[in-house]
């Protein structure tokens, strides 16, 4: 599979290299193509065929408007992700769906636990 794709941009054909999306937002019938080292683009594909051509890998959908890159979060929580200068929202059917998708190592320990240890 490419790790890339081209969009009619000002008469030309222009290359997007996937690691190069920050995130994809839903605007009507068009979708805008949010990335770091260009200008906004607006896109007549709609979120659904966006899920069916960028890599599950890489990218994931966490609210109805929003599919975002995995590789470009900093954070995220039960309500939002946190890219680079964005904070986009988690919808929530779409919870369970980042968590699934990316390898979480540990859990925050409670206090209380910390405490039992050190007893130890």
């Amino acid at each position: 599979m490419q790790s890339f794709f081209f969009i009619r941009h000002e008469g030309k054909y222009v290359k997007v290299d996937f690691q190069h999306i920050l995130y994809i937002e839903a605007r009507k019938n068009y979708t805008r193509l949010v990335m770091e080292d260009r200008p906004t683009a607006l896109v007549l594909v709609t979120l659904k065929q966006w899920e069916k051509l960028l890599p599950s890998d890489q990218f994931c959908r966490v609210h109805r408007g929003y599919i975002i890159s995995i590789e470009k979060i900093v954070a995220f929580d039960n309500k939002y992700a946190y890219l680079p200068g964005e904070r986009i929202s988690i919808g929530e059917q779409y919870r369970n769906a980042l968590p699934m998708t990316v390898t979480i190592l540990a859990n925050e320990a409670s206090r209380k636990d910390v405490l039992s240890e050190l007893e130890l």
